[in-house]
């Protein structure tokens, strides 16, 4: 008698679950940390791309539930200072120019799977206290973030990252 009572049950469950294929919001999709993969510029006048940190850019992506962000960005092997604590105009031209940084809030756009930061403060004054759109798309484990309007040029940055993984020992 119990396991013909338990029938309707899992029938009815079986009926509210989610179809294969579909998707959690992509707010939800999109918290938590992701590692920096690619950074180039796409110019789609000219059909050049760049490389704007070169072959290894550096950084992490961090996006909470609750609506703050961290973006830390960095050409990678950027030349050491001179005196560790004091370095040049020119070294610290290069270590300036050699990262983007940012913080702040931001919201999803489901409709058009945008973005919406506002920039709390960063590496760049003329951001702080500015909003910001942004274009996203998630595939698996894979974070494509784009910027119709680069500070690098022309055309649109896209920044390409995976989902952090835990730190192993």
């Amino acid at each position: 008698m119990k396991a013909l009572l338990s029938v309707p049950i899992v029938a009815a469950l079986t009926c509210f679950t989610l179809p294969a294929g579909a998707a959690e919001p992509l707010k939800q999709q999109l918290v938590g940390t992701w590692s920096v993969i690619s950074f180039v510029n796409e110019n789609e006048r000219t059909g050049k791309t760049t490389k704007v940190f070169g072959s290894d850019p550096k950084g992490y992506f961090m996006f909470d539930a609750g609506g703050h962000f961290s973006i830390n960005l960095i050409r990678a092997r950027r030349p050491k200072f001179g005196n560790r604590d004091f370095p040049t105009t020119g070294e610290g031209r290069a270590a300036l120019e050699g990262m983007i940084v940012m913080f702040g809030d931001y919201k999803v756009n489901e409709a058009d799977n945008s973005l919406s930061l506002h920039i709390i403060g960063g590496s760049f004054p003329a951001w702080d206290n500015t909003n910001k759109k942004r274009f996203i798309a998630i595939s698996n484990d894979e974070l494509t973030y784009k910027n119709p309007t680069p500070a690098t040029g022309g055309g649109t940055a896209v920044v390409t990252l995976k989902r952090a993984t835990g730190v192993t020992e």
